[in-house]
């Protein structure tokens, strides 16, 4: 894409505030890199192009799966605090506006049934197509008109070929990603019918999603590897997983893939893991969204929350020639970023049942034990400040993240961050934080969120929005550039539920997805919502939206 320039305005704005954020000095504690564990596949095959696979009839559906109880990671429960980024009113206006806005796999997609929940909507965005996943299915669609290419098609079936676990379960937690870089799409799904629990990966032979796909089989031991995350990186794919051994928490795991083998086929390719420890939560890598790479050799970056004033960073090291060579820093907490104070979601609680909606006694589940999906990079052209003497080179990295807090009223609003460094291979010291904000312009209930960025600096985020007085819906809030720092503009309704959730489990989500696209400019977003008020019938929407200035 094109590599656009800073209105003087807008520039300035940003001058003054890099002038008035500083690094944050890390945590002394023990930063000693945990020992790797080292993997390859254990079984690889071709498979044959999606356009066929949808042509096989769906496995039949017998009943419900009823949603397994959310696993948590043990946290603390903290007071209320007094959030100083609180944004209680949001603009009077919104700079950007909806384009597409459809219907994804869900209840009333044609000849889908609902099998199960939550339905872990996520999709990833390539060339002409978008891929959308949901839980155990997926479905490819036209990214010009929103037509859907495909049927909904059983997840575990793209590993027909592959045989074995992966082709014989279809277990959910799955990741659509797409590789700007190499315009191919990363598939992944876990097994979690073990132990042994396995990781199944899937890498597209062309851009084009309906065709062929390496598929990728690869161990991951004993212990459960719940809640799998992906993100692109310029030295390869990394994934994080939350491990539990029976109902014990055990850390996160954070796993590099050889990504320069797994693209064409190669089936030596390295799984390089690291399982930190308890304390380190639930972390998400990060995703690079821009066309500009992250500076060379630098290590692939990973966050989360680690208590109501701090978000804890990590950096991963593979040496994929000699993987036990490889390191991981920030480990029990030795790489924390102080954060404007907030108070956890559910009341301190980090999550439970505490959404509230229409018509029904049941209330929905928060995950704020963890960073929502997904941490969102960019890298930009260095720039100067055309106020300073002499110039003064602008932060060029960002990440984009957020999770789930609770407001003044007791509601539940996101929390989001801006964090940037400098152009150059940046050492987590010099990391700091540049903006943040907690969004709850009013009452309702606002958690499950996602957030990205365009190239002209915009922010857009989405999120699921409930009341007692309001089925649950699908809400977006942006900012451009020149909005004062931390806030938000006014929201604008993607789809309004016309139903609620009632029993299973109070489980929703677990995540949702904001992308950009390649063009730099229009974000797609997908999450769920319901049509009518009854157990197991979810819908969910996709959309995309775009800045006015963006072009």
């Amino acid at each position: 894409m094109t590599r656009s320039k800073f209105s003087i305005l807008g520039l300035s704005m940003l001058a003054m505030a890099a002038l008035l954020v500083v690094s944050i000095p890390l945590a002394a504690a023990d930063n000693s890199s945990p020992a790797p564990t080292v993997g390859h596949p254990i079984a690889f095959a071709v498979s044959a192009p999606v356009r066929e696979l949808a042509k096989l009839p769906p496995h039949p559906q017998y009943g419900f799966h009823q949603a397994n109880p959310v696993r948590r990671i043990p946290r603390n429960p903290a007071g209320r605090v007094v959030d100083p980024v609180e944004q209680s009113s949001a603009a009077p206006t919104s700079h950007f506006t909806i384009g597409l806005n459809f219907l994804g796999v869900g209840n009333g997609f044609p000849n889908y049934t609902v099998p199960d929940a939550p339905p872990d909507t996520n999709l990833g965005v390539g060339d002409t197509q978008i891929l959308q996943w949901v839980n155990v299915s997926f479905a490819v669609f036209d990214k010009s008109t929103g037509t859907a290419l495909t049927g909904a098609i059983d997840g575990n079936t793209l590993w027909t070929s592959l045989g074995g676990p992966c082709a014989n379960n279809n277990d959910g937690d799955i990741i659509a990603q797409w590789d700007k870089k190499d315009h191919r799409w990363l598939l992944s799904q876990n097994v979690f019918n073990g132990p042994p629990y396995y990781t199944c990966i899937a890498v597209s032979t062309s851009p084009d999603a309906l065709g062929t796909y390496y598929l990728y089989q690869y161990p991951q031991g004993t212990d459960f590897p719940d809640y799998p995350k992906f993100g692109v990186w310029s030295n390869g794919f990394y994934q994080t997983e939350n491990m539990f051994r029976g109902n014990n928490f055990l850390g996160p795991r954070l796993c590099a893939y050889q990504s320069s083998k797994l693209l064409v086929g190669d089936s030596s390719a390295v799984q390089i893991c690291f399982t930190l420890s308890p304390g380190d939560g639930g972390t998400l890598p990060a995703d690079i969204d821009s066309d500009v790479p992250p500076p060379a050799n630098e290590d692939e970056f990973f966050m989360t929350v680690w208590d109501p004033t701090h978000v804890s960073l990590y950096s991963l090291h593979p040496d994929y020639a000699n993987p036990n060579n490889s390191t991981v820093t920030g480990n029990n907490g030795s790489q924390l970023l102080t954060v404007p104070a907030f108070t956890p979601a559910c009341n301190g609680a980090y999550g439970g049942a505490c959404v509230p909606q229409k018509g029904v006694p049941d209330q929905l589940d928060v995950l704020g034990d963890r960073m929502m999906y997904r941490l969102a990079y960019w890298d930009d052209t260095p720039l100067a400040s055309v106020k300073a003497t002499p110039p003064i080179p602008l932060p060029a990295q960002h990440w984009y993240l957020n999770h789930d807090s609770t407001a003044s009223g007791g509601n539940e609003a996101p929390r989001w961050y801006e964090i940037q460094a400098s152009q150059h291979a940046v050492p987590v010291t010099s990391v700091f934080l540049f903006q943040s904000g907690t969004f709850a312009p009013d009452s309702n209930y606002r958690w499950m969120g996602s957030i990205a960025r365009d190239k002209k600096y915009d922010i857009l985020m989405g999120y699921s929005i409930s009341s007692s007085n309001m089925y649950p819906s699908i809400g977006l809030t942006g900012r451009i550039l020149t909005d004062p720092l931390g806030t938000m503009e006014s929201e604008v309704t993607v789809i309004s539920g016309t139903g609620s959730q009632p029993d299973t489990s109070n489980r929703w989500g677990d995540y949702s997805s904001m992308r950009i696209d390649a063009d730099g400019c229009t974000f797609w977003y997908t999450t769920e919502y319901y049509m009518t008020t009854a157990t197991f019938d979810w819908s969910t929407q996709i959309n995309s939206a775009k800045f006015s200035n963006c072009q």
